[in-house]
């Protein structure tokens, strides 16, 4: 018997989409150095170099709970235990623009989410990525308080999802300010108001990293090929002493 890994992980780079806010954003800087040294060895030697400048928060990442709570365990002090183990990759493809995933979603979900699983979510939003950023990064389906405390419930180890953010885009404050482009486009769109809908800003981090539970977003990769199964996962973060995020490799992993 062999293991088959499945890459569940959006690739980093140049262009790749930054989660939005209104007034300037600093991309991905990414600069290289190539250095031969002819004169010091027979042949040369190469010597190739890379700096990065990046927030965390950029292609498939964890968000420790120092992300939006006080004092909140840092990514390095993430326990490995909560990166890797058993869990399943749940199927939310019929889920529609601004849809909120609830806890009925995820009560019939298929297979059955368990006790201390690690949950992967597929909402099928990860087909947008560097396609269409714009519909990727603001008309997503996410979960809110409910579905959160949902799987608080349930002693889930971690959480991640194929979407930029695991809370609703709506659901982020003074969205009116931060990105007023979206609170337009949903008040003109439905006409309602989502600072009255979605009053507690970001509720499913809070939920869920205020009780130790890491969250992964920004997933993709090759997660359609493994959803609807209970497989081994794993995800772990750089020790990034005193960090609230961190980019990291979710990975499948499948007895064949």
């Amino acid at each position: 018997m062999g293991l088959k890994i499945y890459d569940l992980s959006q690739p980093f780079g140049h262009n790749i989409p930054i989660y939005p806010s209104a007034g300037p954003m600093q991309d991905v800087i990414i600069q290289r150095t190539a250095f031969w040294a002819r004169d010091a060895f027979p042949g040369g030697v190469r010597r190739y170099s890379t700096i990065i400048t990046t927030k965390m928060h950029a292609a498939t990442h964890m968000d420790a709970p120092a992300h939006v709570i006080d004092n909140g365990t840092t990514v390095d002090k993430v326990p490995l235990t909560s990166c890797y183990g058993i869990g399943v990759v749940v199927d939310m493809r019929y889920k529609k623009k601004w849809d909120i995933i609830t806890p009925k979603d995820l009560e019939r979900s298929k297979p059955k989410i368990q006790p201390g699983d690690f949950v992967v979510i597929n909402t099928g939003w990860h087909r947008f990525w560097k396609k269409e950023n714009y519909a990727y990064m603001n008309h997503f389906p996410g979960l809110y308080k409910e579905a959160a405390e949902w799987l608080l419930e349930r002693k889930v180890k971690a959480v991640a999802a194929d979407i930029p953010a695991i809370d609703s885009p709506l659901a982020h404050a003074y969205l009116d300010i931060n990105q007023p482009w979206l609170d337009k486009e949903y008040k003109t769109e439905t006409g309602r108001d989502p600072a009255a809908e979605f009053p507690i800003s970001e509720a499913a981090h809070l939920v869920l990293l205020g009780n130790g539970i890491p969250i992964i977003e920004s997933a993709g990769g090759e997660i359609d090929q493994i959803t609807g199964q209970r497989i081994t996962l794993a995800a772990f973060p750089i020790r990034y002493e005193q960090g609230d995020a961190s980019m990291v490799r979710l990975v499948g992993i499948v007895e064949e």
